[in-house]
């Protein structure tokens, strides 16, 4: 029976990469948070890095400048392979961005996250850069195609299925835009020169759009993920294909879920304490 529990939560890790990720991640968050704190520009520069060099392959791709391909590279193929996928590395890190303000601050651990949260900010910026160009490069064009004439675009796509899923996937594709204009703003006033040019009180109002983007960070996976599931053919690897797609939006269903009911509460909380406060005062 404990055999069998234990598969069953290998499997499932396996298949739920988000939520893997996100628990992996935030290890590793904790264990480097001293040294993220004082090496940030180092580790601003290696994300950078990173982040121009899958800029870099992508052009090249596009234009067919050289036969060089740096994600056949030993280790470094792996680091940009991870960062360019949203759900290994960008998406995780920025749900325990938004995560942690949930949270009770007093706990040791908790403290070490909420220390680092402005530069874990800047350092998810660099792979939501990269995936997004490159997203909206492909994308965008097509969602667009799609949705101005459906016939002509399933006539012109075999691969596509399903009307419905194509629809779902495209708007999450089009709502990417918006995912990416509000990131950018809230990206760009973490940066320690632009906070002190906004000054306190308007860099706090332009912080708050960051609840908006969790929303629609939400129904963006959600909607890529059913528009997927429904556009794969049923061949053979079908039924596996929608067993992760299900377990893909009960990860994200149960990650953003928990945090809205935590958010809540401590809301509640702080309303409460604030209230005692003026009652004694």
């Amino acid at each position: 029976m404990v055999r069998l529990l234990f598969e069953g939560i290998v499997y499932l890790l396996g298949q739920a990469e988000f939520i893997s990720s996100f628990i992996i991640l935030t290890f590793i968050v904790i264990l480097l948070s001293k040294s993220i704190k004082r090496h940030a520009r180092s580790y601003y520069w290696f994300f950078g890095i990173i982040s121009f060099l899958i800029l870099l392959q992508f052009l090249n791709g596009l234009f067919h400048i050289s036969p060089v391909n740096l994600y056949r590279i030993p280790v470094l193929g792996k680091i940009l392979a991870s960062n360019i996928h949203m759900v290994g590395f960008g998406f995780p890190l920025l749900a325990i961005i938004m995560y942690v303000g949930a949270l009770n601050p007093k706990r040791p651990w908790v403290k070490k996250i909420l220390n680092i949260r402005k530069e874990l900010s800047i350092i998810s910026g660099f792979p939501i850069l990269s995936h997004s160009l490159i997203r909206i490069t492909y994308n965008f064009t097509d969602a667009l195609k799609f949705f101005s004439d459906k016939d002509a675009y399933m006539a012109q796509n075999e691969w596509a299925k399903s009307e419905m899923g194509i629809s779902f996937s495209n708007a999450g594709y089009l709502l990417g835009i918006v995912l990416f204009v509000l990131f950018m703003i809230l990206w760009i006033t973490s940066f320690d020169s632009i906070h002190q040019k906004l000054g306190k009180h308007k860099w706090k109002r332009i912080q708050r759009w960051s609840y908006l983007l969790y929303a629609l960070l939400f129904v963006h996976s959600i909607l890529l993920h059913i528009g997927w599931m429904m556009s794969r053919s049923m061949g053979e690897d079908g039924n596996e294909h929608i067993v992760q797609g299900i377990i893909a939006i009960a990860s994200t269903v149960l990650v953003f879920g928990s945090y809205l009911i935590l958010r809540i509460r401590k809301a509640q909380k702080d309303s409460r304490k604030k209230a005692r406060v003026l009652l004694h005062s």
